[in-house]
């Protein structure tokens, strides 16, 4: 019942609660604007209130709590105010995706319109190739309404890695969003999204850089938070209805079964590529090498015997990458059960488009391939990517060589971790005891993803001297690690000598012996056996260490500064004098110095006569408001006593 309406989903019937849902998603893109200026505005009053405390208020502060709130709350409103300005702008494009015109990629262009004609959907404008396993389409738009340009991205992994049928199922899924006007829907609830996560990302960082700013950023922090649940909640269930729709127009045109195989071997291909990056492509770029062409090395491993059984019994346990909450794409088994009714229910595939192949044999230009590269550390034109693949299995040796530095000091009373070293260890008949060291250390998980014997460890290092003496390579094994191919006679036997050393105290001490003999240094610590080599090793650049970890040191200090300048405002502000003016306002004059007494009356001379405003009365030397005067003149009270009176003259 359950697939029987996500198929009635995908042929267009669709539930009647869907447009309700775009609807209501499209409100909630504007509630985010609501909400997040309502945020900003509670900031503002809540500074400006803090500064009138600071400075305008008839007293001292009590607390400096409005004070650390407006300082340490800045930078969540900034980061509010980062997310609306930038939410309304157009996509760009995706870091790492790289333009391909038509000059470029004949092939292809031809392709995505015959497809996009096949559909009935407009055809993109812009072509990007990403090294990303994914495809996409994204619509710019100009006030929402006029169409100003359509991209459309596509991983070159899946132009490599899928047949012609399943590339032409995944094209036909991305333009069945614009058949369907999904990118329109998409775009503006996308950008809303975005937003509002990237307003709480920069909250978060903020956070965790500073704990002040945790503690007084939380509640815009919950607030988006809980609006971020809801608004989710809403526009991915309509979004994941969408991706039901793309895959029914899809299979209308390429087929239910291409659509239904693309949707499992995209995982295929996507973990083949993984571990193709992880033990190949990014060790090699880091250290600046690249090849010409690496989907022609990823297309070698796909097609290598030993791998595809590997990847074969992969497939049939189809297992599909860990789910995310803020996944806009349904589970592939609801996707195949959609298909499948499809299928049962003859809504086959019409005619279909001329074949696709070739799509992933078309040779593009040096300038596209550098620069999707570029981003992972290539430099410079692309070596042969035949001998970047030999040079690529070294450089798995030589960090394989350099990781026995671990199990070997383990040992204890190991020499120093050189060939001479360890060949003194089989020697010795301590086999075992490095054995167990390999295995307490893990040896060879990250070169191979699987954990190295003490064979395999005495066969790599015993290589890795022959290669550095020149009388040995590497080649490469897809599934296992690389084997030794050696020149001559001589390192032959070394090479078959220590397959059996590690058991063998006398096959140990004829390697030590064919080893001089080939002009192997023995003395040579391990972790510097690459030094000789143009692959060496090398740990991360000093200044970029110090760079990466001066962010957090920065804004540390910069924290405390702020902390202490709170507080020496706090403190100063409770040693200003009471700023609250007395309830009567009194007015005193300054009293003149009294002119000298007339002869014969000591101490006695005029009274100086007060300067008193227009609402007040003199009396001696002092003014007093009209309200405290009485309506017979007198005062209800004075504060002092009459002066003396001159004496009456004389009769």
């Amino acid at each position: 019942m359950r697939a029987a309406r996500r198929a009635a989903a995908c042929s267009g019937t669709g539930w009647p609660g869907s447009a309700w849902r775009g609807a209501l998603a499209l409100v909630l893109v504007a509630g985010f604007y609501v909400v997040s200026w309502a945020l900003v505005l509670f900031y503002a009053v809540l500074a400006v209130g803090a500064l009138w405390l600071t400075f305008g208020a008839p007293g001292p502060m009590s607390s400096p709590t409005p004070l650390f709130a407006a300082a340490f709350g800045l930078p969540a409103v900034l980061a509010i105010l980062r997310a609306l300005l930038t939410a309304g702008r157009a996509p760009e494009p995706r870091k790492g995706t790289v333009r391909v015109s038509r000059k470029q990629a004949p092939e292809l262009w031809e392709t995505v319109t015959e497809l996009a004609e096949a559909v009935g959907a407009p055809a993109p404008t812009e072509i990007r190739l990403t090294l990303d396993v994914n495809a996409s389409v994204s619509e710019d738009t100009r006030s929402g309404l006029r169409v100003a340009g359509r991209r459309m991205e596509i991983g070159m992994p899946l132009l490599a890695g899928l047949r012609a049928d399943e590339v032409r199922a995944v094209l036909c899924h991305e333009l069945g969003h614009y058949a369907r006007r999904h990118t329109r829907f998409g775009a503006t609830v996308y950008r809303g999204s975005a937003a509002l996560h990237a307003a709480r990302a920069g909250i978060a960082d903020a956070a965790v850089r500073n704990p002040l700013v945790a503690m007084y950023s939380g509640l815009q922090f919950r607030v988006l938070g809980a609006y971020a649940w809801l608004y989710d909640a809403v526009s991915l269930a309509v979004r994941r209805r969408q991706e039901f729709e793309a895959d029914a127009a899809a299979a209308r045109v390429a087929g239910p079964e291409a659509m239904a195989s693309a949707l499992t071997s995209v995982h295929v291909v996507g973990a083949a590529w993984a571990d193709f990056r992880e033990r190949f492509l990014d060790p090699m770029a880091g250290r600046g090498r690249t090849p010409d062409d690496p989907m022609r090395a990823f297309t070698a491993m796909l097609t290598d015997t030993e791998y595809g059984e590997a990847l074969e019994e992969w497939r049939r346990e189809q297992p599909e990458p860990r789910r995310r909450r803020l996944d806009s794409h349904p589970t592939t088994e609801a996707r195949l059960a959609a298909l499948a009714v499809l299928t049962v229910a003859g809504s086959g595939a019409g005619p279909g488009p001329r074949p696709g192949a070739g799509l992933s044999g078309e040779p593009l230009p040096e300038g596209v391939w550098r620069a999707l590269l570029r981003p992972l550390g290539g430099r410079g034109p692309g070596q042969p990517w035949e001998e970047w693949l030999d040079d690529a299995v070294e450089l798995q040796a030589i960090g394989a060589v350099e990781e026995l530095r671990a199990p070997l000091a383990l040992l204890g009373s190991a020499p120093e971790p050189s060939l001479d070293g360890v060949l003194g260890l089989l020697e010795a008949g301590r086999g075992a005891e490095l054995t167990g060291a390999l295995a307490a250390t893990d040896w060879g998980t990250r070169q191979w993803g699987a954990q190295g014997t003490a064979k395999r460890a005495v066969g790599v290092l015993v290589g890795q001297a022959l290669v550095t003496a020149g009388r040995a390579a590497w080649s490469v094994r897809w599934a296992s690690p690389g084997v030794l191919v050696t020149y001559d006679e001589e390192a032959r036997e070394a090479a078959e000598l220590s397959r059996v050393a590690l058991t063998d105290r006398d096959a140990a001490a004829r390697l030590r012996f064919q080893l001089v003999l080939c002009g192997a240094n023995l003395s040579v610590p391990l972790d510097h056996t690459g030094r000789v080599s143009r692959l060496r090793v090398p740990g991360p650049p000093r200044e970029e260490r110090r760079r990466v970890h001066g962010d957090k040191r920065v804004v540390s200090v910069g924290g405390l500064l702020v902390a202490v300048v709170i507080g020496a405002v706090f403190l100063s502000s409770q040693f200003e004098e009471d700023r609250t003016p007395s309830p009567v306002p009194t007015r005193t004059v300054d009293q003149h110095r009294p002119s000298p007494a007339p002869p014969g009356i000591p101490g006695t001379g005029p009274l100086p006569t007060p300067d008193c405003g227009p609402d007040e009365v003199a009396v001696r030397v002092f003014c007093f408001p009209v309200e405290q005067v009485l309506p017979s003149g007198r005062l209800t009270t004075l504060p002092l006593t009459p002066a003396a009176s001159p004496p009456a003259s004389g009769p």
